[in-house]
């Protein structure tokens, strides 16, 4: 029973990549590229080069593997996708396919998708729900919204058991995610270099662990079938933290951390002030986060680069 993780290489399939191994689990890694952050436990799983563009590459690892669950998680992001839409496609539109594709054809008995707060978009709801309208603004999460709708669509015409998790920002180290402000903040002052925000202060956003966004794929995908009725969920950690907050928790840390903050269009920040929403995967299959408060994520984030600062 193979467990194949594409993009298994990025920060949160190499995290899943360790609960899967730790439990023994048989894992596959599909990634164009290999990680430091599976060197650990290179030799406890197989590494597979490949790219979920391609169909044959797709086809091949799930037969020659004998892949029973795929972690779909190899996509490219926000700002990369903005940047060459073109080649977004190709991995995020036609990479998707072709895993649901082979998961048809292959018959993999399992097969969860990870999706974004990306899709919402233009949502004009006071809270971003699993049943709040899905308009996305760029490219990226138009890209996953389809994701979401096909695997739906899988599961209705071929009776393909898949499940997504739709996440908000996730912070972890060695990340810096372009256009986030939270995780380039951390790691900014972490490199001992002084760091300007370009979200007002007192500006909420919906935050999530890279640790947390780990485990939820691995327990949506673990939930019984008859657990999952909605299919694709809000995965929530720190519902809501302002940048501030976040300095104040760094300044525990790191005292001389130097911060500023310059002035942004609000309106490209409606998304951020949305109340986050994840109760359908709560009530659902028992989903609560380990990293719920901004305490634990920032002095998680703190050890973990002091003590493995090559991330």
């Amino acid at each position: 029973m193979a467990k194949l993780i594409t993009g298994g290489s990025g920060q949160i399939g190499a995290e899943l990549a360790h609960i899967l191994v730790e439990r023994g689990e048989e894992v596959v890694i599909f990634d164009i590229h290999k990680s430091k952050r599976l060197s650990d436990i290179e030799k406890r799983l197989q590494f597979v080069r490949g790219d979920v563009g391609i169909m044959s590459e797709v086809l091949n690892v799930v037969r020659d593997y004998k892949i029973t669950h795929i972690y779909h998680m190899g996509a490219m992001l926000t700002s990369e996708s903005e940047a060459n839409p073109w080649a977004a496609f190709q991995v995020n539109v036609v990479g998707t396919y072709n895993i649901l594709e082979a998961a048809r054809l292959l018959d993999v008995e399992r097969l969860m998708f990870t999706s974004s707060i990306g899709t919402f978009g233009m949502a004009a709801e006071d809270k971003l729900s699993d049943t709040t309208l899905q308009r996305p603004g760029s490219f990226y999460g138009v890209a996953k919204l389809y994701g979401e709708g096909l695997g739906r669509w899988y599961n209705r015409k071929f009776g393909l058991d898949f499940r997504a998790v739709r996440y908000p920002s996730v912070v972890g180290p060695g990340v810096a995610t372009p256009g986030h402000w939270d995780a380039p903040m951390i790691l900014s002052v972490l490199s001992g270099k002084p760091y300007e925000c370009s979200m007002s202060p007192d500006t909420p956003t919906a935050m999530l662990y890279y640790r947390d966004a780990a485990r939820a794929a691995d327990m949506v995908l673990q939930a019984p079938k008859e657990s999952i009725n909605m299919m694709n969920y809000n995965i929530g950690g720190v519902p809501s933290a302002t940048p501030k907050q976040v300095e104040l928790e760094i300044k525990k840390h790191i005292p001389d951390a130097v911060i500023t903050y310059v002035s942004r269009d609000e309106s490209s920040i409606r998304l951020n002030t949305r109340a986050w929403d994840d109760s359908y995967a709560r009530n659902e299959w028992g989903w609560r986060p380990e990293y719920a408060t901004l305490e634990k994520i920032v002095s998680d984030m703190v050890r973990e680069m002091r003590e493995r600062p090559e991330l």
